[in-house]
């Protein structure tokens, strides 16, 4: 109670007697009116414990709070529900109550079921909005975003509606990420001042609008040109311009002067004469200018701007035009000679290039050059414009003059000189042309010639070419009069190479180009090129970072050496003045591209502006570039970042913000995802949140997915640096369903399923859960089967015909996912063949013969059979092979596949792509034969290659070939041994004493000469009579006269390999071809020794050759 009144009242009750306990926790939470910020929990209280309930705790869990928090308190010791207030719109929660008594409070109850509070606006609009101008027609806005909590809805964006102040019509821009804290307003109004307001949008609606924002585009050129512009001629050379203001919202800024631009339009000028002048006015106050040097009687175009010191504005629209007066003509044009004799002289001319007026006569007169005494004179209509001369003296000069005439009188006289001759020449080139360096300027060289031989016909122009280092000659389009003896080429560039060369021309036609000048190099000058790429960040409160791109060599014009760039900068205000007045700070280096600025204002707006400079001058300036001064980007990014994954969606963050001096705004959390799963694009996502905290949960992240995190702090000037990344894994969590469950191979009692893995696995997913179970309930075979597998696929078999079964598989990680379901029917499939016609068996010794005729195959080709057979006891079929090989009509069924002294029943089941047939059935039943049957009784059915007989004639022919391959290496054997004994003998032999050498010699020779007598003894004694079947060596006839014995040095040694060819090319010799066992057992001492010499004789042969 206080001196106003009494408070709400607060009671409590209790048995006295009764010692108070503590109460029971309530039961049976419900919810009801579930609203954006309250809900009402109704409950069953517990046990009081001996004592009322003084109060009533709500406690809440949410999505991003694990924990359990205390939300709502209220005393109401008899209530049964609570209207819990304080909620936040859109959130997901889960309740529990504790009950209070004098002894204590209970234990929290079981928690109600999650729900989620309704939408709401959302809580605020964004906050610490703040405008910039980034031009004079952008302004940068940015604004601190609202938090994931403060959205109270499915969040739609920002809207900023903004005005030009003073004007009635808003417009408005909507951005659609909740997470953006700047956008860039477009195409606004030049030197104007905005007023900005913002609103946070989510599906709800809108929150009340942020503070005005203020802000004035930067200043620009004007956008039009001035009003009531007129012109008026006041004589033949002069025009008077007046003209009104700018309209106010077209001046984009402070009009510092006009300029008057005029050119000539009628008659159409020479190439010269078609630039546009202007006139500068160097005052806003100024609104008329009087222009002189006007050429006469031309029609002139007039146009107005405007300009700050931005530059030019817009011109004048539509241009005023304007006829000076007429005036007397200038001189006629282009005089010259075509035809001239001894006595004639035709000459001819044009208009005059300034005729001021209308032309209405040209009168010629000539008289000897020298003296005017006789002088001749005939005026012509305007038409005519050609003069044939008759009866001038013989090779005399004589001087022609040509006038023109308008209205108001004769004009300038044009005046040529001319040879009564026929020895007229083209004339001869001028001299080389000479170039004063004294003379050399940047743009500019002057040179000077002396003339040719004019070939008898006076000059009436020069032609000038020039010639830029490394290209070809160009004409200079102007003609140079031909009494001149210079000419200054302008228009050149800076420090470049250039040369000269001229021509001359008289009535015959040009001349040679004369020697071309030596070549110059023009001087250096200021750089030509305006900086580009203007930069400007603020780095602390009072200093910002200037960047530019530096110009290439070629626009400094040829002084490089002392290239640099100036800065040049000052605070705006509503009436700037020119930059070159105010502060500037110069940079050396012409690769230099950025330059600090020190000690600025704090809290304005600073023009900068950069140029580049050398000895020769400064280039022209560039585009200005305006930054906000006393704002700055943190310039460190938090520290000691850190990531730890709490579930399969959840993880917390924590770290340690800038340093007070480096911070100055809220920190931006962004988190992408690094390794998506396939098919997943990694997209950044953003989350704000308060610049206090030091902690932040990322919630409703992707299960088991790897996640980059960086941390970064931001204020009104922008985005400060990022921290390191941080990688972190959501812990795994439950799978998806499996996706595509498909059957194939499906028959009558079996088929294969697979399944694509889940979307979204989640985790590692290590087996599948497969359970399948048929649709209708039978008493007979229904039943409920499971089966883990690791692999996508599972064959199934010992299923029911033609029944239907529903499968379905989850996969596993940390447990079992949501299930993926399919139906399918075992047996024919849409599209399967028919079934094929009369199955019939037939039975052999050793095998079973099938035999049946195809139907129609479907909607597909026939791919193969299933040849199935079931015992007769058995109720199950089982597939006794599975073909292939497309289209039969048997099949044979060996007994040794099935089992003994069994009786089968057969069906046939054909198959295409789209699945199986319905059996064809053969109502035969056929026994096996027994065990004892199958291993001897058919033997005599086996084939040829399994009969004794094949197999013990095999074995003798393999024996017979394995001798004969023995009997042949033998052979070789001892073929090669008699060579070698045969070499050792040849040898030595070689090593007897030259007289046996020489013996053995003539008898080898002699031996050669009866050799066909010896090959007959031979065979006579092989098979004549009182041979006695006994091949003997016949002897040999007694020699006559030994030969004289050769000298050793006479004999041509050979070596060992050339005596062993002459040994093998004489196989059948006699002397050669008994083996040595045989001559030494039956023949005599005698023999072997002839023996011996014969193979002597024969080497000795050989060596003779």
């Amino acid at each position: 109670m206080t001196r106003v009144g009494a408070g709400p009242p607060r009671a409590a009750t209790i048995q006295s007697g009764v010692e108070p306990v503590l109460p029971d926790p309530p039961r049976n939470l419900a919810l009801s009116n579930i609203d954006a910020f309250s809900v009402v929990l109704q409950f069953t209280p517990g046990f009081d414990g001996n004592s009322s309930i003084s109060s009533w705790t709500v406690q809440a869990q949410t999505a991003r709070n694990s924990s359990w928090i205390t939300i709502y308190e209220i005393n109401a010791p008899e209530a049964q529900s609570i209207l819990v207030k304080g909620l936040v719109p859109f959130t997901t929660y889960r309740l529990r109550l504790i009950a209070s008594n004098v002894a204590g409070s209970s234990t929290p109850s079981e928690p109600c079921k999650e729900f989620e509070t309704i939408q709401a606006r959302p809580r605020h609009p964004p906050r610490n909005v703040t405008v910039r101008a980034v031009s004079a027609t952008n302004l940068r806005v940015r604004w601190i975003p609202l938090q994931q909590s403060e959205w109270y809805g499915n969040p739609r964006g920002y809207n900023i509606t903004y005005r030009r102040n003073g004007a009635n019509d808003s417009y408005h821009s909507v951005i659609e990420d909740h997470t953006a804290n700047s956008h860039v307003l477009n195409n606004l109004e030049e030197w104007s001042l905005y007023e900005i307001r913002m609103t946070a949008i989510n599906e709800v609606g809108s929150s009340h609008e942020s503070p005005i924002a203020t802000e004035r585009t930067r200043e620009s050129v004007p956008s039009r040109g001035p009003n009531d512009v007129s012109a008026n001629a006041t004589s033949s050379t002069t025009v008077v311009v007046l003209w009104g203001d700018i309209p106010a919202q077209d001046q984009n800024g402070l009009i510092e002067g006009y300029k008057v631009c005029y050119a000539a339009i009628t008659p159409p000028p020479r190439p010269e004469q078609k630039k546009v002048e202007c006139q500068p006015i160097a005052s806003n106050q100024t609104h008329t200018i009087t222009l002189t040097e006007l050429r006469k009687y031309v029609v002139y175009q007039i146009q107005v701007l405007g300009y700050t010191r931005l530059g030019d504005g817009a011109l004048s629209d539509p241009p005023v035009t304007v006829r000076t007066f007429e005036d007397t003509p200038g001189s006629p044009s282009n005089v010259s000679f075509p035809d001239v004799t001894f006595t004639t002289a035709r000459i001819i001319w044009d208009m005059p290039e300034d005729p001021n007026g209308e032309i209405l006569a040209y009168k010629v007169t000539y008289h000897l050059n020298s003296s005017t005494q006789l002088t001749f004179s005939r005026e012509f209509l305007p038409s005519d414009r050609t003069f044939r001369a008759t009866e001038l003296a013989s090779e005399r000069y004589y001087m022609f003059s040509v006038t023109a005439q308008t209205r108001l009188g004769w004009g300038a006289t044009a005046r040529a000189l001319v040879l009564t001759t026929v020895n007229r020449a083209a004339p001869a080139p001028p001299s080389r042309p000479v170039i004063a360096r004294s003379l050399l300027q940047p743009h500019h060289i002057t040179f000077s010639w002396l003339p040719g031989d004019d070939g008898y016909a006076p000059l009436r122009y020069y032609t000038v070419q020039q010639k830029e280092d490394g290209s070809t000659w160009q004409t200079i389009p102007q003609r140079v009069d031909p009494f001149a003896t210079s000419y200054t080429a302008g228009g050149l560039k800076p420090f470049t190479a250039y040369q000269f060369r001229i021509r001359a021309t008289n009535d015959i036609g040009p001349s040679r180009y004369s020697n071309a000048t030596e070549t110059v190099q023009t001087l250096p000058a200021a750089p030509s090129k305006a900086v580009e790429g203007l930069h400007v960040v603020p780095i602390t409160t009072n200093s910002v970072r200037v960047q530019w791109w530096a110009l290439s060599d070629q626009y400094w014009s040829g002084d490089t050496r002392t290239g640099g760039y100036r800065v040049l900068y000052q605070p705006l205000t509503d009436f700037p003045s020119p930059l070159q007045q105010n502060m500037k700070q110069e940079v050396p280096g012409i690769k230099t591209e950025e330059v600090v600025l020190m000690d600025l204002s704090m809290d304005r707006n600073y023009e900068i502006s950069v140029c580049a400079i050398n000895s020769q001058g400064a280039g022209p300036a560039g585009t200005p570039a305006v930054v906000w001064v006393g704002e700055a980007v943190p310039t460190a990014p938090p520290a000691q970042v850190t990531a730890e994954a709490l579930s399969p969606t959840e993880v917390l963050l924590n770290w340690k913000p800038p340093l007070l001096s480096q911070q100055n705004g809220d920190l931006l959390v962004t988190d992408s995802p690094e390794e998506p799963e396939p098919g997943r694009r990694a997209e950044e996502e953003t989350e704000v949140v308060a610049a206090t905290a030091t902690s932040h949960s990322l919630v409703f992240l992707d299960k088991y997915t790897e996640y980059r995190i960086q941390v970064l702090a931001f204020n009104p000037a922008g985005d400060g640096p990022r921290s390191s990344a941080v990688a972190v894994r959501t812990q795994q969590g439950l799978p998806s369903a499996p996706r595509n469950i498909t059957f194939s191979d499906i028959t009558m009692n079996s088929l294969v399923v697979s399944w694509d893995a889940p979307h979204r696995r989640n985790g590692l997913v290590h087996s599948y859960l497969v359970t399948y179970e048929t649709i209708e309930q039978d008493e007979r075979f229904s039943k409920q089967v499971k089966q883990k597998v690791t692999e996508r696929r599972l064959a199934v078999g010992t299923l029911e015909e033609e029944v239907e079964y529903r499968f379905s598989v989850r996969a596993v990680t940390i447990e079992a996912g949501p299930a993926a379901e399919a139906r399918v029917r075992t047996g024919p499939q849409l599209g399967s063949p028919a079934p094929p016609d009369t199955l019939r068996l037939e039975t052999t010794p050793a095998a079973l013969r099938l035999t049946w005729h195809n139907a129609a195959s479907g909607k597909g080709p026939l791919l193969g059979y299933y040849i199935e057979a079931r015992k007769k006891d058995d109720m199950r079929w089982e597939t006794i092979t599975r073909t292939s090989n497309g289209i039969l009509e048997e099949f044979t069924i060996s007994y040794q596949s099935l089992l003994p002294s069994t009786a089968y029943s057969f069906r046939v089941i054909a198959y295409n792509m789209y699945g199986i047939s319905m059996p064809a059935y053969s109502e035969k039943v056929i026994v096996t034969p027994s065990k004892l049957y199958l291993e001897y009784g058919y033997l005599q059915y086996q084939p040829f290659y399994r009969r004794p007989w094949f197999m013990l004639a095999l074995a003798a022919g393999s024996v017979v070939f394995i001798i004969m391959v023995v009997a042949i290496l033998c052979v070789k054997s001892k073929s090669y041994k008699y060579k070698k004994e045969a070499q050792k003998t040849l040898e030595e032999s070689l090593a007897a004493d030259s007289d046996e050498r020489g013996t053995l010699s003539m008898d080898l020779y002699r031996s050669r000469q009866n050799s066909a007598g010896s090959v007959g003894a031979l065979v006579s004694g092989a098979g004549g009579p009182g041979s006695g079947g006994t091949l003997r060596r016949a002897k040999p006839p007694p020699l006559a006269k030994s030969p004289p014995r050769p000298s050793p040095a006479n004999v041509a040694y050979h070596s060992d390999e050339e005596s062993l060819r002459a040994y093998d090319d004489h196989p059948d010799d006699s002397s050669l071809t008994e083996k040595p066992s045989e001559i030494s057992s039956s023949d005599s001492p005698g023999d072997h020794h002839q023996n011996k010499r014969g193979v002597n004789d024969t080497v000795c042969r050989t060596q003779s050759y």
